[in-house]
């Protein structure tokens, strides 16, 4: 679950997102770095604990996966130049490029591959939810990767396109105190020079003439309740919510500075689950009201601010998406009894439903008190000790695919995401190993569809994502990539 949030001029962010310096610095060396932004401050770290979509997106530019994605979603070669898939959709089996080397000049083997993706197999990862299918990983010869899978799944050479999964050498160890904590073999390094970290051009990669800015300064987010945006302004911030869009472009007039802004094609979105650590979890009357007040709310406040609802827990655009908003009987109201709802929220990004007369109004409406309180990526697991009835998180999915965004649930709800589904178990079971892709479709939007009907969640809203960049640049469609490439941004006149 990653995604960013920006309020008040401050920034922030909520999910649910070698030891030397290099000594040809030649090309980078000869112009100042342009400022990339915004990275979170506990950005650089083990990619292993990396749950932040901005830090998801400089390792896309310091590691490369073992299978890619392009803008429109179809798969390309990463490091393997080719792979096949058994008949019974079990067994892949990925054969490596033999001149891919990492920044240190090393060259790529299968050893490589085998020992990045296990430190997410064996770790508490984020990327491991999407793994879960994987049997075993295995080398065969120095260019050859077999993966067997316990059952078919279809999304799992998706899942590998993750910049989380880039491949890093077999003897590599994060460490926080280097200047360089990760080696990759993407089109930049990761380097630290007089306290900034930098994204300095890697001589070894394969297609560094196609690198046309040298070097990348990383801009973090500002200091938590400071209040103004971090100096300096960024040259480029790929992907940033509409309040964080407003905020940098007052900064860029105050200053004088021109700036354009796009819109980018997003699949973030929020969604409020019915808690299954929480006292009421089992109460099917007082589900049936918290959940119609919080849908209430949600279609009260939204067409007051005019923002998009999200029809269920796979976007729009995904295979397995309800086009329309669904209708779900109101629980009736019970003058007898008013019962208290007690909500989590991730960060600060559903404080709007709660601002204002309306929320009290709703709440009167379906005799429902209700309390909040915010919760952090690192915080998540005092949830289950807290107790809330209902927790609310938004993000980006983890790639374009229904599998993409569900498995995230096992860390918002801590728990198995498929024991969570109790009786819906064996629909979503039947969705993920389908192999034939109209029939998936199918199966996954009939499950999304009683996902909402039994009221397990309820939708929340799309979260449109634009980049803001100096006119000097010009930048690739992200489209279906779950990142950006730097590569792929230019300098104009």
């Amino acid at each position: 679950m990653t995604s960013i949030v920006f309020k008040k001029s401050m920034l922030k962010t909520i999910i649910f997102l070698g030891a030397f310096i290099m000594t040809n610095t030649s090309t980078a060396a000869s112009e100042a770095p342009l400022k990339l932004g915004y990275v979170p401050t506990s950005f650089p770290r083990d990619m292993i604990e990396v749950n932040q979509f901005a830090e998801h997106a400089i390792l896309g530019q310091v590691l490369e996966p073992l299978v890619d994605a392009d803008r429109f979603g179809n798969m390309t070669p990463g490091l393997a130049k080719s792979w096949t898939v058994s008949s019974d959709g079990r067994t892949l089996t990925f054969d490596l490029f033999t001149d891919r080397v990492f920044s240190t000049g090393r060259p790529i083997t299968s050893k490589d591959v085998v020992y990045s993706l296990t430190r997410h197999l064996d770790g508490g990862s984020q990327s491991r939810n999407f793994l879960t299918s994987i049997e075993s990983i295995s080398a065969e010869g120095p260019q050859g990767i077999i993966i067997k899978l316990k059952e078919p799944n279809v999304a799992i050479l998706k899942a590998l396109t993750r910049d989380h999964l880039g491949i890093v050498p077999s003897d590599w160890k994060f460490d926080s105190k280097s200047d360089e904590p990760i080696i990759g073999s993407g089109a930049y390094r990761l380097v630290r020079k007089s306290g900034k970290w930098l994204l300095i051009t890697n001589e070894k990669f394969l297609h560094k003439e196609k690198i046309s800015i040298p070097q990348w300064e990383l801009v973090f987010f500002s200091p938590e309740g400071s209040g103004v945006l971090e100096s300096p302004l960024p040259d480029y911030a790929p992907l940033i919510t509409q309040q964080g869009r407003d905020d940098l472009e007052s900064e860029f007039k105050k200053n004088g500075i021109p700036v354009e802004i796009k819109e980018q094609l997003s699949f973030v979105q929020t969604s409020l689950w019915w808690y299954p650590h929480g006292e009421r979890y089992r109460s099917t009357e007082d589900k049936s009201r918290i959940m119609s007040f919080l849908s209430d709310l949600v279609e009260t406040r939204c067409k007051q601010t005019k923002c998009q609802r999200a029809t269920g827990i796979v976007p729009v655009g995904i295979a397995g998406f309800l086009p329309e908003p669904l209708k779900v009987a109101t629980a009736p109201r019970r003058a007898d009894k008013k019962i208290k709802v007690r909500l989590a929220t991730m960060g600060v990004l559903f404080d709007f439903l709660f601002e204002g007369k309306t929320a009290a109004e709703v709440a009167a409406k379906h005799n429902v008190e209700f309390e909040f309180f915010t919760f952090s990526p690192a915080t998540l697991k005092e949830l289950t000790v807290k107790k809330p009835d209902v927790v609310m998180g938004s993000w980006a999915g983890g790639f374009n695919d229904p599998e993409g965004f569900l498995p995230l649930l096992n860390q918002l709800l801590a728990t198995d995401f498929v024991k969570f589904l109790e009786d819906l178990a064996p629909l979503y079971q039947k969705a993920r190993t389908e192999q034939n892709w109209t029939k998936r479709a199918d199966l996954f939007r009939e499950f999304n569809e009683r996902l909402v009907k039994e009221q397990r969640m309820v939708p929340g809203w799309k979260i449109p994502m634009y980049s803001v960049r100096r006119p000097n640049l010009k930048e690739e469609e992200i489209g279906f990539r779950y990142t950006p490439r730097l590569i792929n941004v230019k300098k104009g006149k």
